[in-house]
């Protein structure tokens, strides 16, 4: 203890002895009107739900193995995003309006507009990414414990409502696109079928193939982040940053493509000095391994996704489901009305000190 505290400190103490009872009383009055306050305050309730995926049943997952099956590199497919699909999913307008119709809270909370109850609505709902796969759902509600519980589990049930939505997109999707690339297949056969009977040329591909073999790995690529970015595109919102991230690789691959295509330096046949026959047969060749990859690609992703929408689980699991609490989440009375009497006589003894200091 410094020496100016060694001096403080007994002037303290007078001073408390001086107005003793004149702390007392103000201190009094205080905790009698915050007790009041917080008397009047309505109590809070939290309810929590906790839900968690079943990682192993993640479609990407699934197509990341998909794809080694047949040789190609499934690294893109094979993040696992689930945790922060769903608080997404959670997050979203189509999810809080259903919330809002379903409980009626424009009129429950007197909002006039619907912008307000969404804020109202952030401010009174919470997704918490467990770091474990699990996230916790949890609403504060005045006055009404079991609305809490009952918006909570709300969530919970449209939160599966859409990714139940979003895997039979996907499925939908992945048809669509197989049954056009299929088509696309047989009219590139006939073509090429046609080709080599016109021409007699069967065996140009020996002399080039590792430049066609490298090429066909690039476009496949491609396609995968093409198909990755499109999933994302129905199941995100336009600006999430995975878009964007899928964009620049698309294009980056789409470069190299036109080096391979364009430069004689990757071919051990000069291009510009094939024959117009040859150079129409390395293309009707490509386009043909291309094709044919990208179909039995199609042909397992679309087979996987039948499977996986025949399944009557869906691929969340709720640990907890949320129940009313019988206990209050706010006002903490207790430990508020300690703290405002510390506020309360710490303001009193530095207000005496002001008064003796300057104004006695």
């Amino acid at each position: 203890m410094t020496e100016v505290q060694k001096k403080e400190l007994p002037k303290l103490i007078k001073l408390i002895q001086k107005y003793f009872w004149k702390l007392v009383i103000a201190n009094a009055v205080v905790a009698v009107v915050a007790a009041v306050i917080l008397l009047l305050l309505p109590e809070w309730y939290r309810s929590t739900a906790v839900v968690i995926s079943e990682e192993q049943d993640n479609q990407l997952n699934v197509t990341s193995v998909a794809l080694s099956n047949i040789g190609l590199s499934g690294g893109l497919f094979g993040q696992n995003t689930e945790t922060l699909r769903y608080i997404r999913y959670l997050s979203s307008r189509t999810i809080a309006d259903k919330v809002i119709d379903e409980f009626d809270l424009m009129t429950l909370w007197k909002k006039e507009k619907r912008t307000k109850t969404y804020e109202r609505l952030r401010e009174d709902v919470s997704f918490v990414d467990n770091e474990d796969g699990s996230i916790s759902i949890s609403v504060v509600f005045k006055k009404d414990a079991q609305m809490a519980a009952d918006i909570a589990n709300y969530f919970v049930q449209e939160l599966q409502n859409m990714i139940k939505k979003f895997e039979n997109n996907y499925e939908n999707y992945v048809e669509e696109v197989y049954h056009e690339q299929y088509d696309k297949l047989y009219q590139i056969e006939e073509s090429f079928g046609e080709f080599q009977g016109e021409t007699g040329i069967y065996n140009l591909e020996i002399q080039t193939q590792y430049v066609y073999e490298a090429l066909t790995e690039l476009e496949i690529q491609r396609m995968q982040i093409e198909i990755q970015r499109d999933v994302f595109l129905n199941a995100s919102s336009d600006n999430d940053p995975r878009i964007n991230e899928l964009d620049a690789q698309i294009q980056i691959i789409s470069e190299k493509i036109n080096d391979y295509k364009s430069k004689n330096e990757f071919s051990n046949i000069p291009v510009d000095k094939l024959s117009v026959q040859g150079i129409e047969y390395l293309r009707l060749y490509r386009d043909l391994m291309v094709q044919e990859k990208i179909v039995q690609f199609l042909a397992v992703e679309y087979e996987q996704a039948k499977l996986s929408n025949q399944k009557d689980e869906i691929k969340l699991n709720i640990l907890d489901r949320a129940e009313p609490s019988d206990v209050k989440y706010k006002p903490k009375r207790v430990s508020s009305m300690i703290l405002i009497l510390m506020l309360s006589g710490l303001l009193s003894l530095v207000a005496i000190n002001i008064k003796e200091t300057y104004f006695d």
